[in-house]
């Protein structure tokens, strides 16, 4: 640029950007660019419009609307832009196409949307008096059935990753993003609140954006107009971003679920699901149920030569060995200590003596660190089988564990199963008569 046009760039009262469409970097501002965001010009042009502008997430998202823009030039969006003091500034950015020193460029002009005058004329545009509400919700929502149009608010473009003009005023665009899995259940309730079943429609489901990732959204609307027969002609609802309570709700939940140290289901929550699944597979259906109880060979030992620190180890490399494993119809859980329960579903009895194999397979070929270098740790399984109807999930633990208690009598590194027709133990392998006495 020469120097009369950055002197008219710096002299205009709104933020301008000059970005290269290629990477989205920032290659120029002006002065109230650097002013609105409380930082420097030199420290402006470290960013890209993905570190600064909140509603775009990643490249490929970025080369999307960049050719949006080259399309649509000027290309109108609402977003928030990131300050130095990490607070958030809504703006409307207007974004035109420019051929800048011999490349192409994109300049766009943003202003900061509290810095408009209220929209308060009776003649106002939809669009305009959704405006006011731009800071009380994620997005609002204006649905006409009649009319088979529904109106998104400039804030609802945002969120998901679109200007203003890019979303069709239909409502299949909305059902469009909306997980499959929750699109029945909110439909219904969309229906159940049209037909007066339900006082106003509220749901929690899961809304896709523009990059093809899925937020948490928590959507509540009303009937606020309708016809001469009664029937609703207008819907009015809020949006709001749940997405980063429901990731810490399943981070809690999952840690209220989980073994710490493993990774596995603890005994509670592992018992639950292993009730679940006792109760599903009877011994009289196409499949019925295994319990295989695990325990590490002389582990106290390795605790009380190496530490809890190098047993802990232990403890992790066996847990993930398990959950690579297991099937993902099985129930794997720490069951206390070193001893881990697996509720395995099998068509035959092969597949406990499989399963174990490959475990301690895993198990046995681990390269360890220092101080357990050279180490070949071991374990041993004892496992039982559901085969009549009126045996309760106790006795087939029990049965489970009774059998662990064999295998570790006759010589460890083995599985042994409690069985009527299969009361014996088998060694894991042919190394196991030389490592025995481990």
């Amino acid at each position: 640029m020469d120097d009369s046009s950055i002197s008219l760039l710096h002299a205009l009262p709104d933020a301008v950007y000059v970005i290269d469409p290629a990477t989205s970097r920032i290659v120029d501002c002006n002065r109230a660019a650097h002013d609105d965001l409380g930082l420097e010009r030199d420290d402006v042009l470290e960013h890209s419009v993905l570190s600064l502008q909140t509603a775009v997430h990643g490249m490929p998202a970025w080369s999307e609307i960049a050719e949006v823009i080259r399309q649509a030039s000027p290309y109108r969006f609402i977003g928030s832009h990131r300050r130095a003091d990490g607070s958030e500034m809504p703006v409307e950015v207007v974004t035109s196409v420019a051929t800048v020193d011999g490349h192409e460029r994109f300049i766009s002009v943003a202003r900061d949307i509290r810095r408009r005058p209220g929209v308060a004329e009776p003649d106002a545009s939809s669009r305009d008096r959704w405006q006011i509400l731009h800071d009380l919700a994620d997005g609002v929502w204006d649905w006409y059935p009649a009319e088979e149009r529904l109106v998104f608010s400039p804030r609802l473009h945002s969120l998901l990753g679109y200007g203003p003009e890019e979303m069709p005023e239909v409502i299949e665009t909305w059902k469009d993003n909306v997980h499959p899995e929750d699109l029945p259940v909110v439909l219904t309730m969309l229906e159940d609140h049209l037909k007066g079943e339900r006082h106003h429609f509220e749901a929690v489901y899961r809304l896709r954006n523009r990059n093809g990732h899925y937020l948490w959204v928590h959507d509540r609307g009303s009937v606020v107009e309708w016809d001469a027969d009664g029937r609703p002609s207008r819907v009015t609802g809020l949006v709001h971003d749940e997405t980063d309570a429901k990731t810490v709700e399943s981070r809690l939940q999952r840690e209220a679920d989980h073994d710490a140290l493993t990774g596995l289901l603890n005994r509670r929550r592992g018992m639950e699901l292993l009730g679940g699944l006792f109760r599903r597979h009877l011994p009289d259906g196409e499949q019925t149920l295994a319990v295989i109880a695990l325990d590490l060979d002389h582990f106290k030992r390795i605790n009380d030569r190496y530490g809890h620190l190098v047993g802990d180890r232990v403890l992790q490399r066996l847990g993930a060995i398990i959950r690579s494993e297991v099937p993902m119809e099985a129930i794997a859980m720490r069951w206390g200590g070193e001893e881990f329960l697996i509720g395995l579903p099998i068509t035959h009895d092969e597949q406990p003596f499989d399963l174990v194999s490959r475990l301690r397979d895993a198990l046995v070929e681990t390269v360890w660190d220092p101080p357990l270098a050279n180490q070949k740790i071991t374990a041993s399984a004892g496992f039982a089988v559901r085969e009549a109807s009126e045996q309760t999930l106790t006795d087939l633990i029990a049965s489970a564990d009774r059998a662990l208690y064999l295998a570790k009598r006759e010589g460890r590194d083995r599985i042994a199963a409690d069985q009527p027709h299969a009361a014996s133990s088998r060694p894991l392998g042919d190394h196991t008569k030389q490592r025995a006495t481990r």
